[in-house]
């Protein structure tokens, strides 16, 4: 058994366990008919300990399903093994 810890401990090590993730999505409007994807890259470890990171991500783009396909490639690049929401607000205020 000892052998397969010092495995992971060497696994973890090498990979990385703080390694930064897709964790929320939004899709919003922005002037002139053009959406913005917002993605939080985060690596889990809570904002009150040590190692914490959280990014952001945004891109402007021509439509809805553009802004969508952008958090897609996001996701692709920051794999996560959770369920990611991903937030559209398409209300149009006045």
């Amino acid at each position: 058994m000892l052998n397969i810890d010092r495995l992971i401990i060497k696994a973890k090590k090498k990979c990385g366990t703080t390694a930064l993730r897709l964790s929320l999505g939004f899709v919003s409007p922005v002037d002139g008919g053009r959406w913005e994807a917002h993605g939080q890259l985060w690596n889990y470890i809570p904002y009150n300990k040590a190692g914490h990171k959280l990014e952001i991500a945004t891109c402007i783009c021509d439509s809805i399903e553009d802004a969508l396909e952008a958090l897609d490639q996001l996701s692709e690049e920051y794999p996560n093994d959770r369920n990611v929401r991903i937030i559209i607000d398409s209300l149009e205020g006045d």
